[in-house]
C-alpha cells in the first residue's frame, strides 16, 4: 500500500502543478449559459457559430470567447443578445501564487481564466403587426363647386379607409 501511495503521489503533484487554478477550481474551459426566449420555440444561432438551438435551452460555450446570440421566429422581429468574456482576477492571482508560470500559461491559453456574463440570457421577441386587408386600396377624389361652396368627394375601393382633407392656402 505504501508503495502505491509513494508512486502515485508524485504523479498527482505534477499533474496539479501542470494545471492552472482555472482548470482545477474555476470550472474549466467551458461554461453553461441558460437561455430563454418569449415566445418559446425561438431559433437561436451564435456568432461565432456553435450550432442551431431552440429556446429554452442551455448552451455549453467556451469561456474565452464572447458571443452574440441571434434569436428568430416567424412572425416576430429578430433579436440579439451579447455574452461577454471577462478575465476573472481571482483565478489569475491564484495561478501566480500557487502554480507559477505553468498554470498562468495553461489557463491563459485555454480560457479557464475567463467567465461569460451574464450567466443567463432572456429575450422577448416583438410580434410583427399583420394588418388584415387587401394589398391595394384605390382612392378617388373629385372636386366641384356650387354657388355656396367648394366640394370635395372622396371614395375608396375598401370600406373603413380614413382620409384627411385640408384646403390649400392660396397666396
Amino acid at each position: 500500500m505504501r508503495r502505491i501511495i509513494s508512486s502515485t503521489l508524485p504523479v498527482v503533484c505534477v499533474s496539479l502543478l501542470l494545471s492552472g487554478c482555472g482548470l482545477i477550481v474555476g470550472g474549466g474551459t467551458r461554461q453553461t449559459v441558460q437561455v430563454q426566449a418569449s415566445p418559446a420555440g425561438a431559433k437561436i444561432t451564435t456568432t461565432p457559430p456553435t450550432g442551431d438551438y431552440t429556446a429554452p435551452t442551455n448552451l455549453n460555450l467556451e469561456r474565452k470567447t464572447s458571443y452574440v446570440l441571434n434569436f428568430s421566429k416567424e412572425g416576430y422581429s429578430p433579436a440579439t443578445f451579447q455574452l461577454a468574456s471577462h478575465t476573472r482576477g481571482g483565478i489569475v492571482v491564484a495561478d501566480v501564487l500557487l502554480t507559477g508560470l505553468i498554470g498562468v500559461i495553461i489557463d491563459a491559453a485555454t480560457g479557464a481564466w475567463s467567465k461569460l456574463s451574464p450567466e443567463t440570457a432572456t429575450v422577448s421577441l416583438t410580434k410583427i403587426g399583420m394588418v388584415p386587408g387587401p394589398d391595394t386600396i384605390n382612392v378617388g377624389v373629385r372636386t366641384g363647386r356650387t354657388h355656396e361652396a367648394n366640394l370635395v368627394e372622396v371614395q375608396s375601393s375598401e370600406p373603413g379607409v380614413m382620409i384627411h382633407v385640408e384646403p390649400v392656402q392660396h397666396r
